[in-house]
């Protein structure tokens, strides 16, 4: 039964791992992979610390080894002609990233809920948290992606079952495994040293319940020995947090400026209720405190994390759903334990036969929420998408050589610049605020695994700042969200999404939709209607809302096109 739970975990998790390629549809996997690439050049700083580079240094090893296949086979000669490459189509890169660094640990993490249940649960709730895991929607879609969530998660687990490890054997070597995987649990995402908060708990619980005098519980040689492996892990997966302590500083502190008041209801009502399903959240919750009721010592060392963490959600989070990732093996295992609780009152007040046959049928429909929604996140993920399309049909119908404006980097026809346009941008390195070798190299590699196409299109983003443009070569040419310039450009086309905006890109709708044509629609809802996005929190890749998934039949954002048809508003303005 377990084997057949975490094969079908690693199913809806595999399935759709292709989506977008070659193009990248995930708003952050770029910052993962292009670091572990860049570790290639022999400089291991990542010189940006808002996440750890431990996942970027595993993707990195990974890739080596990929290196070193393909040059025995012949398929690349060195080290250039791997990241020309990859620059010419990624597509297997992320595949390998996918695969390594979302699907294995996301269904690893499935098998050691189980083992995490089964240090204090039965058999059955352990089988049955399992299977919660398997099947939920968040951890599905979010296995899919190469980030940081899934190895987070896994460690957490790993952790937690070595922390009851300790409760049940206080010898040092179980304290020393436990502060090793807390600190590579923050060391995959600064948010697992909240790790400690159990660790701290369970070491507390084990020398009461062992008698210990107060004085001395906190100056146990093994526990202080947990405590300087975990920072021992931090330091040796993320060094250049030492040896370059100012550089650290200031991209950590910038990062944590990125954190505000959420409020205590946003990550129940939107990241669990539609991550995975309302009767889950609401069994989780449930399960968790009558766990703590039933064993108190074990019970509040299972909930003290959850907890704990939920309150630095409320208090500094973002509104994502994925920052709810480390409580779904909690809510899991306290959904499962409140089920079957259910399910032995019923086998007390019924008979035996009729009794099973309803806690089966209850336990399939209790699933059905959430395994239909993975289910139709993964065939979305195997279909089409917007920003492909509509640019297949700029390809199949406007002029080679017209200049489009596009309102985002993302969100917008998976189109590349041509040869040209790439060349010019050595003319912005001129002005980058740091790492001008490294964009130089990165820049030479684009320009030659670039190649020359007939049906090339010219194209721009439109910032409501263009001048301040530019960290990234991916937002150049940047111009400013004005038709007068845009027509000074040259710009014949503009194409809208409705997913992201910006405060002057309202005032500037207003005048395309008053003096531009609309020529072309693109909508990945079963109406077919231009609107605005159902789901407007998370637009990192897929969806979470139900009305947003469910509606759709293709990944990708609404987009129209305009062809500017208007005389230059300057001139309307000097006859008016």
């Amino acid at each position: 039964m377990l084997f057949c739970i975490i094969f079908i975990g690693f199913i809806l998790r595999v399935t759709g791992i292709h989506f977008g390629l070659p193009f990248q549809f995930h708003q952050d996997e770029p910052i993962v992979v292009n670091h572990a690439l860049g570790f290639g050049s022999g400089d291991f700083n990542p010189h940006f610390f808002a996440i750890p580079p431990f996942v970027s240094y595993v993707l990195f090893f990974i890739y080596a080894g990929l290196f070193i296949a393909g040059k025995f086979f012949g398929i690349w000669r060195g080290a250039e002609d791997f990241i020309c490459f990859y620059f010419k189509d990624p597509s297997i890169f992320y595949l390998i990233g996918r695969f390594f660094i979302g699907v294995l640990p996301g269904t690893l993490s499935v098998a050691w809920t189980y083992r995490l249940a089964r240090r204090f649960l039965s058999r059955s709730v352990s089988i049955y948290s399992a299977a919660i895991m398997s099947v939920s929607f968040l951890n599905v879609i979010n296995a899919h992606y190469i980030y940081t969530d899934m190895f987070l998660v896994l460690f957490a687990v790993i952790a937690y079952e070595s922390f009851f490890r300790i409760y049940k054997k206080p010898f040092l070597k179980n304290y020393v495994i436990s502060g090793v995987l807390v600190g590579f649990a923050a060391s995959v995402k600064y948010n697992g040293i909240m790790l400690v908060f159990p660790y701290l708990l369970t070491h507390i619980f084990t020398e009461i319940k062992n008698k210990t005098v107060p004085k001395k519980i906190f100056f146990s040689r093994f526990l202080w020995s947990g405590i300087f492996s975990a920072f021992a892990v931090i330091i040796f997966t993320n060094p250049f947090s030492v040896i370059t302590p100012a550089e650290f500083k200031d991209s950590f502190l910038k990062q944590a400026q990125a954190f505000w008041y959420m409020g205590f209801t946003h990550h129940i009502s939107y990241s669990l209720y539609e991550g995975i399903s309302h009767t889950i959240t609401a069994f989780g919750i449930i399960g968790l405190i009558l766990m703590v009721i039933k064993d108190k010592f074990r019970g509040m060392i299972f909930c003290i994390f959850p907890i704990v963490f939920y309150m630095i959600l409320v208090f500094s989070s973002q509104p994502f759903p994925r920052y709810v990732l480390l409580l779904v093996p909690f809510l899991s295992i306290g959904g499962a334990y409140f089920l079957f609780s259910i399910f032995k009152i019923n086998e007390k007040l019924g008979s035996n036969k009729i009794t099973r046959i309803l806690n089966i049928v209850i336990a399939i429909l209790f699933l059905v929420p959430t395994v239909s929604k993975s289910i139709k996140a993964d065939i979305l993920f195997c279909g089409v998408d917007t920003r492909v399309e509509s640019a297949e049909w700029i390809k199949n119908n406007l002029e080679p050589g017209s200049k489009i404006a596009f309102d985002s980097t993302f969100f917008r026809p998976a189109l590349k610049q041509p040869y040209q346009q790439i060349e010019r941008k050595k003319e912005f390195l001129k002005n980058q605020p740091g790492m001008k070798n490294l964009k130089r190299r990165k820049l030479e590699l684009m320009i030659k695994a670039a190649k020359e196409e007939n049906r090339k299109y010219p194209f721009y983003f439109l910032f409501d700042t263009p001048e301040g443009q530019g960290q990234f070569l991916e937002t150049l040419p940047a111009l400013p969200l004005d038709v007068n310039v845009l027509k000074k450009e040259g710009i014949e086309y503009i194409v809208i999404n409705t997913a992201s905006f910006t405060p002057g890109k309202e005032k500037f709708l207003e005048d395309i939709d008053e003096r531009e044509e609309a020529i072309k629609e693109f909508s990945p809802y079963l109406d077919r209607v231009y609107r605005r996005v159902f789901d407007e929190v998370e637009l990192t890749c897929l969806p979470v809302n139900d009305l947003d998934v469910y509606n759709r039949v293709e990944m990708g954002p609404p987009l129209r096109i305009y062809k500017i048809i208007s005389k230059k508003i300057n001139s309307e303005n000097n006859e008016e």
